[in-house]
């Protein structure tokens, strides 16, 4: 969000380097701070699973979301080339990393150390906006008036880490509503989206909870490979993940491209805004209490799960499935009526993972996945209204 959105025939230009650019191997290192975190995130559940642990998670995953997005949205028309850019980006790579180190001690003993690390990354995120938006009125203004969002809420978990609960967790509420409300109260005009980056740099973060929960089967194996059950489990637990994994890239990422592509203005970044920002939060926590769940059931196939744990496996696919139809609604305006029973197909096993073996638990749920995944081989449905043919 570096560059004043191209509504002039001067910015054209570089509105379509901006449009051409992909995703570059200084956010892919970025991002690596983010598959620590992500893995602590789901630390932090294992090591209370109980509705609070579930709050708590769920909290820590929505703070280094939107960490994430603040620096989607600042490197997707930039590639801040530059000793000191690249230098801040790196100094908020290990703040992030100090904060993921914390993590899961976020709510107990190491709460200061989060808090104060998360506001650094955000202080540096606030600078290299600065430096970004430098000689563009548009986007510049646009910037100021976000950036009192951009640092309540992260000072609002320093202040959390000294009070007790329960208004710690309310704290953390409370910064993630201003975190959230911040890009609605201000708006989108003046930002710049680039398309092709936009789309990439989301689905490589779909791709990093992909790999964690791909993580946590091999975990939850390791004590006990040798027997046939936990074999067939970390295969089923496998295909679950190819089912995610296709439900999110089978068709849409090119009709999501050209959607992007096809809005102009400030249509767009409302677009990007709903599409990525908001919407892809859900698919992540889908994917990230999936892997919780996933590690339980397959260091246990021959028992039945407890129910947070089963709510944890079968919720997060449903859960999964279920963005996966807002986030094509609100891209394409299509209701993805497969998506739709393929999650209440999966809500169901939530009752039926805890009467029976967790090994019939995941058999169920990549049966759904199965079945949503060859429907759509079969039939090959449209991706929406955006001209063009579906994507294999």
């Amino acid at each position: 969000m570096s560059e004043e959105q191209a509504t002039v025939p001067s910015a054209e230009h570089a509105q379509g380097e901006a449009e051409d650019r992909s995703v570059g191997t200084l956010e892919l290192f970025f991002d690596l701070v983010f598959v620590y975190a992500m893995s602590q995130v789901t630390a932090l559940v294992l090591a209370d699973v109980s509705w609070a642990g579930f709050g708590h998670g769920l909290l820590a995953l929505t703070a280094v979301w939107w960490a994430w997005v603040c620096y989607a949205w600042l490197t997707n028309t930039s590639a801040h080339a530059g000793p000191l850019p690249r230098t801040l980006i790196f100094l908020a790579m290990a703040a992030m990393l100090v904060a993921a180190v914390a993590l899961p001690q976020a709510f107990g003993t190491r709460a200061w150390v989060f808090g104060l690390a998360f506001l650094a990354v955000r202080l540096i995120h606030v600078a290299l906006l600065a430096l970004g938006v430098r000689g563009e009125a548009g986007v510049g203004s646009a910037a100021l008036r976000l950036v009192p969002t951009l640092l309540t809420g992260p000072a609002l978990l320093v202040a959390a880490a000294f009070v007790e609960s329960p208004y710690r967790e309310l704290l953390w509420v409370l910064a993630a509503v201003i975190d959230f409300s911040g890009p609605l109260l201000v708006g989108t005009a003046g930002w710049q989206v680039a398309p092709s980056y936009f789309v990439e740099r989301h689905g490589q973060v779909v791709i990093i909870a992909l790999g964690e929960a791909i993580v946590e089967v091999g975990a939850g194996a390791q004590a006990n490979l040798a027997r046939p059950g936990v074999l067939v489990g970390v295969v089923l637990a496998v295909l679950i993940a190819a089912g995610l994994w296709w439900s999110y890239f089978g068709y849409i990422r090119t009709g999501a491209q050209r959607r992007l592509q096809g809005a102009e203005g400030h249509d767009r970044a409302r677009l990007a805004r709903d599409s990525y920002s908001y919407l892809h939060l859900p698919l992540v926590a889908g994917i990230v209490f999936f892997a919780l769940g996933v590690h339980e059931a397959v260091e246990g196939v021959d028992r039945s799960l407890p129910l947070l744990p089963a709510l944890a496996l079968a919720g997060g696919v449903a859960l999964f499935f279920v963005a996966d139809v807002g986030y094509r609604w609100r891209d394409h305006h299509q209701l993805a009526t497969d998506r739709l029973l393929a999650g209440a197909a999966s809500a169901a096993v939530i009752a039926l993972a805890v009467v029976v073996p967790a090994l019939a638990t995941l058999a169920a749920l990549a049966v759904v996945c199965a079945a949503q995944t060859g429907w759509e081989l079969w039939r090959r449905p449209e991706i929406g209204p955006v001209g063009g043919p579906p994507s294999g």
